[in-house]
Formats: C-alpha cells, sequence, structure tokens
C-alpha cells in the first residue's frame, strides 16, 4: 500500500482519537484472563487461526500510529475490497499476541477502543444501534456460545451513554464514518449467511468451531459479487452527501 501522507487536519483528528476512550470498563481484562486479546478457550480448537487478538486497522490511522505512535513488530497484512468503479476499501490488521500490553508495546486501535461493540451510524450521522464488532462474537451471539466477556452485556448502557454524549462526534467524521458504515454492511452480509447454513449450526460445541474455522478461512460466509454492490451503493451516497473520501 502506498505510503499515506497526512494533513494537520487528519494528524490532529488521530490525536484526538489515541487520547480518547469509548469503552469506560476500567480493567475489565482482570475478570476474563484477557479474553478478547486471547480467545483461548478448550472449547474453540482452531487449528490454523492463532490464538490471540486481530488489530484492525484503518489505513489514515495507521500511518497516524506507526508515525506517532507505537505498533507491534507482526507482520502487517491488508483487506481491499471494491467499492465502484475503481474505488477500493482497504483495512489493514496485525495478529496480536501481546495481551495486557495496550500503550505499552503497542498504540490501541479504533477497534480495540471500540470493543466490543460497532456503533451503527444512518447516513446522517445518528447512532441508531450496537452491534459486536468481531466475528468470533458475532458467532458465539448466533450459536449462543457463552464467553467470559461481561463488557458484551452492557449495550443498553452504552447505547445510552453515547447518545447522550458528545464524545461520541469523534466517530462522525466522514471518514471513520463511512467505514463504520461498511462495517456494519459487512456485519449484516456476514450474519445472513451463518443465519442460512442450517447444516452448519446443526452442530454443537467444538466440531462447530472446527468446520466454522474452515469455512470462514476459505471466505464462504461473505458473497462477494452482492457486497461488492452494497458497498457501491453506500460509497455512492455517502460521496453525494459528504462529497469524495477515499
Amino acid at each position: 500500500m502506498p505510503k499515506i501522507e497526512l494533513t494537520d487536519y487528519e494528524i490532529n483528528y488521530w490525536r484526538q482519537i489515541a487520547s480518547s476512550e469509548f469503552i469506560f470498563e476500567q480493567n475489565c481484562y482482570n475478570t476474563c484472563s484477557s479474553f478478547c486479546c486471547r480467545w483461548d478457550s478448550p472449547d474453540i480448537p482452531f487449528k490454523i487461526i492463532p490464538k490471540g487478538g486481530t488489530l484492525f486497522y484503518l489505513p489514515k490511522e495507521y500511518a497516524y500510529i506507526s508515525t506517532y505512535g507505537k505498533v507491534t513488530k507482526n507482520e502487517c497484512y491488508e483487506i481491499t475490497t471494491k467499492c465502484g468503479d475503481n474505488k477500493y476499501i482497504t483495512l489493514l490488521y496485525k495478529h496480536c499476541n501481546d495481551d495486557c500490553n495496550c500503550n505499552i508495546l503497542f498504540s490501541r486501535s479504533l477497534y480495540c477502543k471500540l470493543y466490543p461493540f460497532l456503533p451503527v451510524f444512518d447516513i446522517n450521522a445518528n447512532l441508531i444501534d450496537l452491534k459486536y464488532i468481531s466475528v468470533y462474537d458475532i458467532t458465539a451471539n448466533i450459536i449462543n456460545f457463552k464467553t467470559p466477556c461481561y463488557v458484551k452485556n452492557l449495550k443498553d448502557k452504552y447505547m445510552d451513554l453515547w447518545q447522550n454524549s458528545s464524545h461520541i462526534e469523534l466517530l462522525k467524521e466522514p471518514y471513520v464514518l463511512f467505514h463504520l458504515m461498511v462495517a456494519n454492511i459487512v456485519h449484516d452480509h456476514y450474519v445472513d449467511s451463518l443465519k442460512s447454513n442450517t447444516e452448519l449450526l446443526q452442530i454443537q460445541g467444538k466440531d462447530f468451531w472446527k468446520k466454522w474455522e474452515k469455512r470462514y478461512l476459505a471466505g464462504k460466509f461473505i458473497n462477494k459479487n452482492k457486497l461488492e454492490e452494497d458497498l457501491s451503493l453506500l460509497y455512492y451516497t455517502f460521496t453525494k452527501k459528504y462529497g469524495i473520501i477515499l
């Protein structure tokens, strides 16, 4: 990916994000052995997906953190999806095996600051819902698999807090707002696909996660063509209102 040169406005914006918190459960990781960072459970016998969390970054966010913050030494990968004629959305990610060392060994990403919730906005930047931000939590919720994270159950608290706080205004910046809306579309595509897979959902326990892992890594839960159609529609609608943001 080409090097991104940030404007003074963008540097200041990401500095505000870096100094902000969106989930306010102090030291919650002490109650679950950092489950969100590890996803380490004998009931989830992944064979290919490594133990440990995943750090996701928006390209401009990563440009800021890698210059003014700290990034892990692990290799950085890209996910790129088409969202219109000659327009592509890129998401960066790294494997994280430094649980409980956030802000010491590396700077926390916006993804981590929002975990476990994905704020859902409409085109006018109104907060309308909270969904799970991690594919693992989304899946666990669908199959009624219990995890030790109690913050997942605080949706009402954070919906009320974020709707009545100026703090959430930071997420309404067009570049970030667009990517959050993209994440919501991907979320719904995944949910619809998994829920329609009745054969897989009939499997329980460890066997479910074994088969899920193979299908997930093979990209079986996303219809790429349909996803690109929906993202293209979002991009057209969004840029018509806010201007070019990619």
